[in-house]
């Protein structure tokens, strides 16, 4: 089925690419075939000029000489300027005829010997014997001609005679003729070339499209984006010199800037490492940046080993942190029951002790006791909390701290649903096991003996959800108040601690919630959280 596919999309780019070139060569030569046409007929217009130009001159020149006046005047033309006349025909080009005629219309030369003496021919010489310059097109002993007609005059005006400097129609014609050919030839040439040149520009831009057409290209642009926009990474792609080339929106989201303002400038004015360096020069593993909560992983781009941009991956460190620290709210509860556990393989060696010593009564007596005091902190934390992932949470968390000789009590006005409409499961777990987590480990740092205890309630109704941990630990600073949200951030010299603040401090923000924190050192802490936007998706 995929190679089907492909080979619809192969033939499908096959029969794009055949029909841009074919589109291409239309194109070229309707072009190539309507310059030709306006120059050719620019060129025989011009050439027609040309022709009439020279006609012009040269009976206006012959009109003017002294020889041709003396001739009129002696009613024939002498040797001399018959063989100039015939040398001037021979050797001027686009001249074919040359005659002078007498007002009488009777030749005093003609290129053809033999016609001199005899009437002129055409009947198109009335308006040169008036004194008129003018171009004919008439049929003379030569054929059709194209005619300039002018007239001889005396040193009084007198008109004795006229000229007339003729080029035949056929000489026209082959010479138009020629110049088609020319132009035909040249356009076979041209021809041959615009198909070279269209064939050059379809595999240029087939090779520029990796063999893929217009529509293919577009999806597979409108995929690749889509694609990069819903990634929860950030990816910024740098071009060789450093620049911005392209953000997607959860790299947008990271930087607070839109791609638009992003895209064309350097990419160190907007994000560098967290000591200040460039992130093009960076190592491929991820590094703190400049910017906070983010962390960048660089990927050179290379070819033929020149170095020709950089992608960044950009990670929000407070996303990863929490869906590590979550997990569905898994952790918490794993810890608890592991706690539980040895709790229980704790009682159960008690009593296979007290039935090894054949105390049974008293092993009785300790069961019943074991039983009765579970039981009754069972029953109240499911009588309030009918969401079960926080049950199971608050009853591993009660035999943890039965271990560690710490009571819990969730008070009596307790009540969360089975469906929080302000929380989710996983939100619920990771802000109640992070709160009790704290509180265990304060009232182990507190060196009090007379007081270990937390206090929890969880209460929602339709006007909102509120939170309270209370436990009477060590208690946190005033100086140190302002920073226990802060990711890293803990009063424990542990390594890998100071995330469980910053998770619950990220839950309430994202959730729009607020937060509220009352300690007194060597006294305890309450935590209050409240909820009061419902979700939108339950």
């Amino acid at each position: 089925m995929i190679w089907k596919k492909r080979a619809r999309s192969r033939t499908g780019s096959a029969l794009i690419f055949r029909n841009l070139l074919a589109g291409t060569t239309l194109f070229l030569v309707t072009m190539l075939g309507i310059t030709l046409a306006l120059t050719l007929r620019f060129s025989i217009s011009a050439v027609q000029e040309k022709i009439e130009g020279n006609l012009k001159s040269t009976a206006t020149a012959l009109a003017e000489s002294p020889l041709v006046l003396q001739a009129l005047r002696d009613g024939g033309c002498s040797p001399s300027l018959i063989a100039y006349l015939d040398s001037l025909v021979a050797q001027t080009q686009d001249l074919d005829i040359v005659t002078i005629a007498d007002t009488d219309s009777i030749r005093l030369y003609h290129v053809v010997h033999e016609r001199i003496g005899l009437h002129f021919v055409g009947d198109d010489q009335g308006r040169v014997l008036k004194g008129e310059a003018y171009f004919s097109d008439a049929v003379g002993t030569m054929g059709l001609q194209r005619r300039f007609f002018h007239p001889v005059r005396e040193e009084d005006g007198t008109v004795i005679g006229f000229v007339i400097a003729s080029a035949t129609m056929d000489s026209i014609r082959e010479l138009r003729s020629s110049i088609t050919q020319m132009y035909a030839k040249l356009a076979a040439v041209l021809l041959l070339a615009a198909l070279l040149l269209s064939w050059s520009m379809t595999l240029f831009l087939q090779k520029m499209l990796l063999g893929f057409g217009p529509e293919e290209l577009v999806r597979s642009y409108l995929t690749q984006h889509e694609m990069l926009n819903n990634l929860s990474e950030g990816v910024i792609s740098v071009d060789s010199k450093g620049n911005i080339q392209l953000v997607n929106k959860a790299a947008e989201e990271m930087l607070g800037q839109s791609g638009e303002l992003l895209e064309g400038i350097a990419l160190d004015t907007v994000v560098r490492t967290q000591t200040g360096e460039s992130l093009l020069t960076a190592a491929r593993d991820a590094l703190p940046t400049s910017r906070p909560n983010i962390l960048a992983c660089c990927v050179p781009l290379e070819k033929s080993g020149a170095r020709t941009g950089t992608t960044l991956i950009l990670t929000d460190k407070t996303e990863a942190m929490r869906a590590a620290e979550q997990l569905n709210g898994t952790r918490h509860i794993v810890t608890a029951l592991r706690a539980s556990t040895h709790e229980f393989m704790n009682k159960l060696q008690v009593i296979s002790g007290l039935l090894q010593m054949d105390r049974v009564p008293d092993a009785l007596s300790y069961i019943g006791a074991i039983s009765t005091s579970h039981t009754k902190a069972s029953a109240q934390i499911l009588q309030y909390i009918k969401n079960p992932n926080v049950a199971a949470l608050l009853l591993a968390k009660l035999n943890h701290m039965k271990e560690l000789d710490i009571e819990l009590t969730l008070l009596k006005n307790s009540a969360l649903p089975e469906h929080s409409l302000y929380l989710s499961t996983a939100d619920l777990v990771s802000v109640t096991g992070n709160l009790l987590e704290n509180g265990i480990e304060a009232i182990g740092a507190s060196c009090k003996e007379n007081s270990r205890s937390i206090v929890v309630q969880i209460t929602e109704d339709e006007t909102g959800l509120m939170l309270m941990v209370s436990d009477s630990g060590v208690g946190i600073p005033p100086d140190l108040l302002e920073r226990i949200y802060d990711w890293e951030f803990s009063t424990k010299a542990h390594e890998g601690r100071g995330t469980g603040m910053a998770l619950v401090k990220d839950i309430v923000t994202r959730r729009s919630g607020s937060i509220e924190v009352d300690s007194e050192v060597d006294a305890g802490t309450t935590f209050t959280l409240i909820f009061g936007k419902k979700r939108e998706r339950m």
